[in-house]
C-alpha cells in the first residue's frame, strides 16, 4: 500500500465510526419521539446508516487489499445511497416539523380550550343559579301567602315561577348547543334557500320585512350549524326591535378570499362599548325579565362561524339600527 491509500483508509473508517456515533443519537432522538410515525421514519434513517456504515468498511477494505475493480462499483453504490440517505433526512426532517406543529397546534388549542372552560364553567354556574334562586324566592313568597290566608298574589307567583323554570331550561338548552360545535360536516349551503325558509317562521310582512339586495353566494359548510347562525341573526333582529316593522336587510359581497355577508337591521342599535361584550356567553344587553333571552345566541353564532375559518362583528352607533358583518372563506382550509 502506498502513504496515499493509508490516509484513504484513515478517512474512510473515520467516516464510519461517525456514521456509527451517528446512529447511536439517532436511537435516542426516536426514543423520544412522541409519535410512532416520527419513530419509524428515523428508525429507517438508522438503518440506512448502519448500511453506510456497513459500506464504508468494505471500501476500506478494497483500499487496503488494492482491488481498484471493486473500488469503482462501491464508490458508485456509496454515491447512491449518500442521495438516497440526503433525500430520506430532508423528508423526515420535513414530517417531523409537521408533526410537531401539528402536537403543539394541538397543544394551543387544548390550552386555550382549557381556558374558555374554565371561563364557561364559571359563567355558567352563575347564570344556571339566578333562575333557580329566584324560583326558590318565589316558592318562598307563596308558602307565606298561603300561610297568611292571602291568596292574591299566589297565582301572580306561580306565573313568574313558569317563567324562571322556562328560562332555566332554555338556558340548559343553550348550554347543550353551545358545547355541542364541534367537527363539521362540509356540504354546498345555498343561503339564499336557508334565508327564504327562516322566514317562513315570520308569517306577518306588516310586522318583519326582510329586504335582500342581491343573490347571496353558495358556501361550503356544516348546513345545521350554518342554520343556526342565521336563525340566531334574524330572531334577535325581530326580538330586540323597536319599531312598528322590523326590517331585516340580507346583503353579500365578494372580496379576494371570502364573501362578506351583512345582516342589517333598523332597530334600537347596540353602544360601540358592548361591542365585544355580545359576543360572550351568557351576555345580554336588557333586563333578562324584559326578555327571554339566555346571552347565549351570540356566542353560539360567533363559536359556530371561526370554525368554519370565519369571523363577525357588529357596526352600530347605538341609536340607528345594527350591522352584524360575516366575514366567510370562499374555500375552507383542510
Amino acid at each position: 500500500m502506498h502513504f496515499s491509500d493509508y490516509i484513504i483508509t484513515a478517512f474512510i473508517l473515520l467516516g464510519a465510526f461517525i456514521l456509527l456515533l451517528s446512529a447511536a443519537y439517532t436511537k435516542k432522538i426516536f426514543n423520544i419521539l412522541p409519535n410512532s410515525e416520527l419513530k419509524n421514519n428515523w428508525k429507517k434513517l438508522r438503518l440506512l446508516m448502519l448500511l453506510f456504515f456497513v459500506g464504508y468498511l468494505a471500501v476500506a477494505t478494497v483500499v487496503i487489499l488494492g482491488r481498484t475493480e471493486l473500488l469503482a462499483f462501491l464508490s458508485g453504490v456509496i454515491f447512491f445511497m449518500g442521495s438516497l440517505f440526503v433525500f430520506m433526512v430532508v423528508r423526515t426532517g420535513l414530517d417531523s416539523f409537521r408533526k410537531l406543529k401539528e402536537l403543539n397546534q394541538n397543544l394551543d388549542d387544548t390550552q386555550l380550550k382549557n381556558k374558555e372552560l374554565e371561563q364557561f364553567a364559571y359563567i355558567t354556574s352563575h347564570d344556571l343559579k339566578t333562575p333557580i334562586r329566584g324560583i326558590s324566592s318565589l316558592a318562598s313568597f307563596i308558602k307565606e301567602d298561603l300561610e297568611a290566608g292571602e291568596t292574591d298574589d299566589v297565582y301572580d307567583h306561580l306565573e313568574t315561577m313558569q317563567g324562571r323554570v322556562k328560562r332555566l331550561e332554555s338556558l340548559i338548552d343553550g348550554i347543550l348547543h353551545y358545547s355541542k360545535i364541534g367537527k363539521i360536516m362540509p356540504e354546498a349551503v345555498d343561503l339564499n334557500a336557508m334565508i327564504r325558509g327562516d322566514a317562513k317562521n315570520y308569517q306577518d310582512p306588516t310586522k318583519v320585512k326582510f329586504i335582500k339586495k342581491n343573490t347571496l353566494p353558495i358556501i361550503t359548510g356544516d348546513k345545521i350549524q350554518l342554520s343556526q347562525v342565521v336563525s340566531n341573526l334574524i330572531s334577535n333582529a325581530v326580538k330586540y326591535n323597536d319599531k312598528d316593522v322590523c326590517e331585516i336587510t340580507i346583503s353579500s359581497i365578494e372580496k379576494a378570499n371570502f364573501h362578506e355577508i351583512t345582516f342589517a337591521d333598523n332597530g334600537p342599535g347596540i353602544a360601540p362599548k358592548y361591542h365585544q361584550k355580545i359576543f360572550e356567553v351568557f351576555q345580554t344587553l336588557s333586563e333578562k325579565d324584559m326578555y327571554e333571552s339566555t346571552g347565549l345566541g351570540l356566542s353560539i353564532v360567533k363559536k359556530i362561524l371561526e370554525k368554519h375559518q370565519g369571523s363577525i362583528r357588529v357596526e352600530s352607533d347605538g341609536k340607528l339600527g345594527t350591522k352584524f358583518i360575516i366575514k366567510y372563506p370562499i374555500e375552507l382550509q383542510r
